[in-house]
């Protein structure tokens, strides 16, 4: 593109991005350590005067700290465990099945295979066993019959 006065406007390059299937990536956020300030706004700032609060009255963010000896936090940690182990056995019940019916599919398969073999064995002996017979004999129907 040439302005007015002849001079040169550069053009804007492009500059090279990420692979268009790349995942998007959002930059890290510091992480706030113990006796830090996370950014957020001032004090007396917001509507109202506590931490602020996710919706469903978890913390946002950090994690909150936990008495590990509370019955609580033990009745917590045995269903989390429960959870899990029922979690794990069910995928290793799906993990079994999935290879008994892959052997079943397997036998199944074999077993089609010899039998397309069978038949087409069976297609090449009556290939050649009509191929032997004179000419029109097997083409005419015999009187009487019906052939639809």
């Amino acid at each position: 593109v040439r302005a007015a006065a002849g001079a040169a406007v550069p053009r804007a390059r492009s500059v090279p991005g990420p692979h268009p299937r790349a995942p998007l990536r959002r930059p890290a956020l510091p992480r706030a350590g113990p006796g830090t300030r996370s950014p957020g706004p001032a004090p007396g700032a917001g509507a109202a005067a506590g931490p602020a609060a996710a919706p469903g009255g978890k913390e946002r963010g950090g994690k909150k700290c936990v008495d590990r000896f509370s019955p609580e936090y033990r009745q917590r940690r045995e269903r989390n465990n429960i959870a899990v182990r029922k979690s794990r056995d069910k995928a290793k019940r799906r993990n079994q099945e999935m290879q008994q019916k892959l052997l079943e599919l397997s036998a199944e398969n074999e077993k089609l295979h010899k039998k397309i073999e069978q038949l087409t064995r069976d297609l090449t002996s009556l290939r050649h066993f009509f191929k032997q017979l004179p000419s029109a004999s097997f083409l005419q129907p015999a009187a009487g019959t019906d052939c639809r």
